[in-house]
């Protein structure tokens, strides 16, 4: 459930204008796209990988994959069908492997899957779990809500951003903490979740828990179009530094985006994805589910900013769980990578868009 200014996923960044990861269904395009089969030993760094990892967040999507409903995966004969049966097959296999053991893992893969490449350019970018800290209470310091998913919320449009600031749900018993930079709750709402340091002592995790149904606008394509800064120089961090710096002027440009998010305690210390699982760092995906299902294995091979070197690339391939999905997350080969919390997870993601190519692993059981 993330947007991608990530994400939330996909990040925080979609680092060229702030995509984003917050919760969305599948998407309403046509799914049909071209696949070509290739071997496991043609994919550059596969025998590299830690798959022991990527079948740690495999096996947290496996009790829904086995639950069902059947998943439709498209291939490049049109459309597999997987059963839950099916599923429950393989994530018994997956069982059976030792956490850690990544030569094991990656035989499980290459047993149960057949990878087929997305034949359409790849575009990857990142989100991040992001913190603020607050209080169940307001104050002088701590005056911005957070707001619960309102009862009477439908599938129409709701109170536009700017309406929802301006105190339309106030009054209303819906805040869930209070917190003291507006600028950090935007990042927040564009990650679909996040963690809040509380006065009162403790840690409040929340998620995504639905939108006022109001359309996404990504504010860094906002801001260059003001001028502010060239198109090549967007990214969450240099949108994050103007909008603290211009603190009224910032207020209207983030509202400029109508999209608002609601939250819910989620009473966990880890982030959870659309799937509705706890999302693994640099191993979790958020993906269009019009194309790609959640629990769908992914490769992906792109590049991501150095930590802490701006401008400076490094080679990103690894294997990706489809556990996440996001509303600027669309296309066969579109990806956020979850990063985790943290400053270097938050550096990765506002800085990293990058082109490459996903590799789709399809079960060959059944």
């Amino acid at each position: 459930m993330r947007w991608s200014v990530l994400a939330s996923g996909v990040l925080i960044a979609a680092a060229g204008l702030l995509s984003a990861c917050a919760g969305t269904s599948g998407s309403a395009v046509d799914n049909k796209v071209r696949m070509a089969p290739i071997s496991f030993n043609e994919i550059p760094g596969w025998n590299e990988d830690r798959q022991g990892e990527a079948l740690v967040a495999f096996r947290k999507s496996c009790p829904r994959l086995t639950a069902g409903p059947e998943t439709k995966i498209v291939t490049d004969g049109g459309e597999k069908i997987v059963t839950a049966a099916e599923w429950k097959t393989i994530c018994t296999a997956a069982s059976g492997i030792k956490d850690g053991d990544s030569p094991a893992a990656r035989r499980f893969f290459e047993e149960n899957f057949r990878p087929l490449v997305v034949q359409a350019p790849g575009k990857f970018t990142g989100y991040f779990e992001p913190e603020m800290r607050g209080s169940r209470v307001p104050s002088r310091i701590f005056t911005v809500p957070v707001y619960r998913r309102p009862s009477d919320l439908g599938d129409g449009p709701y109170y536009t951003r700017a309406e929802i600031e301006q105190g339309a749900l106030k009054g209303k018993g819906l805040e869930i903490a209070y917190v003291q930079d507006p600028v950090a709750l935007f990042e927040v709402q564009v990650q679909g979740s996040g963690r809040i340091h509380l006065a009162e002592g403790g840690v409040l995790s929340i998620g995504f828990d639905g939108s006022n149904n109001r359309p996404y606008t990504a504010i860094g394509g906002v801001l260059a179009d003001m001028g502010v800064m060239r198109r090549d120089e967007v990214n969450w961090p240099a949108i994050r530094d103007w909008l603290k710096r211009n603190p009224q002027d910032g207020r209207e440009v983030m509202r400029k985006n109508e999209r608002y998010i609601f939250f819910k305690d989620t009473r966990t210390a880890a982030a959870a994805g659309s799937q509705g699982v706890a999302l693994t760092a640099q191993r979790s995906l958020a993906v269009d589910t019009a194309f790609t299902p959640y629990g769908t294995p992914i490769w992906i091979d792109t590049q991501r900013p150095v930590a802490g070197k701006p401008g400076q690339l490094e080679i990103f391939r690894r294997l990706m769980i489809a556990q996440d999905s996001g509303a600027a997350i669309k296309g066969p080969a579109r990806g956020d990578v979850f990063f985790g919390g943290g400053a270097r997870a938050a550096d990765w993601a506002g800085r990293m868009v990058g082109s490459g190519q996903a590799i789709v692993l399809v079960p060959n059981r059944g």
